[in-house]
């Protein structure tokens, strides 16, 4: 899973013209109505399951796997998952700036419509690809901007294929899939002890290899990736789950607690303590 990640500050010193507001994966529980809907325009993406999205206007779209959404901002609605079908794992990156109700224009036929598409597997590979570089920091907007205005390209393909020459659309974004499978390991096993020969040794490459492989593709090594996605994953604990110990975020996480405060501090500028009591 990608938990989510707000892209914070992301165009705040120089406006961009296309941003990204939020992006992630997750379990999708039951949306009540957001009447006024959402302040960016978004993108869902099914992986597995199916849920139902009913508008303020009483349409109702289901979103079956390998499906996508086109959601613009602002328009009321609600959703659930189908509880007789596999888990709901709903994939979204929210998006904003001056050109994107330029861009959606362009996509009318697209537009609120629960779409099949050819390219999925494409699409969830962007996805994944701009939660990497949100991760990474505000610093990384402009590449995120670039990576976001590639994904609804995709999408636009995905749906009017126009020939053999345009079915990548810049294939150097995507990380290839010895990695994914890699990503996807850490993404399932972040909480326990993973060892880097572990990871390495499902993509078929050598340790040294694949940490060069990862690093040139992610801007971080394995580790620090690791690390990034456990202190994400305690802010998201903290901010749920209000009253938490600091124990008890550190063993959700598989770290020892001490390492887990000082890694925090390191990372955040306050301990676990004072940032859960500047939340409760």
């Amino acid at each position: 899973m990608m938990p989510f990640l707000l892209a914070e500050n992301a165009n705040v010193n120089k406006p961009l013209p296309l941003y990204v507001f939020c992006v992630g994966n997750h379990e999708q529980k039951e949306i009540d109505r957001r009447k006024s809907g959402y302040p960016a325009h978004q993108l869902f993406l099914t992986r597995s399951g199916k849920g139902m999205f009913r508008m303020n206007d009483g349409r109702e779209l289901t979103l079956k796997k390998r499906s996508v959404l086109l959601l613009p901002a602002n328009t009321g609605h609600e959703y659930r998952p189908d509880e007789s079908e596999d888990v709901w794992d709903l994939g979204f990156v929210a998006f904003s700036g001056a050109t994107a109700a330029d861009l959606l224009q362009q996509m009318d036929e697209l537009v609120l419509s629960a779409l099949e598409v050819t390219n999925f597997d494409a699409l969830w590979h962007q996805l994944e690809a701009i939660w990497h570089v949100i991760n990474l920091g505000s610093e990384h907007a402009y590449e995120a901007s670039k990576r976001m205005y590639d994904m609804l390209l995709t999408l636009m393909e995905g749906k009017y294929p126009v020939g053999q020459a345009s079915k990548k659309v810049y294939p150097a974004d995507q990380p290839n899939p010895a990695l994914q499978s890699a990503v996807q390991l850490i993404h399932d096993h972040y909480d326990e002890r993973l060892l880097l020969s572990n990871v390495a040794g499902a993509t078929g490459y050598s340790i040294q290899h694949f940490h060069r492989l990862f690093v040139a593709n992610y801007g971080v090594t394995p580790q620090q990736y690791i690390l990034q996605l456990r202190m994400r994953r305690s802010l998201q604990l903290f901010e749920e789950q209000p009253g938490i110990t600091v124990d008890r975020v550190a063993d959700i996480l598989g770290m020892d607690t001490s390492y887990f405060i000082r890694m925090f501090k390191r990372t955040y500028g306050v301990t676990p303590k004072q940032y859960a009591k500047g939340h409760s």
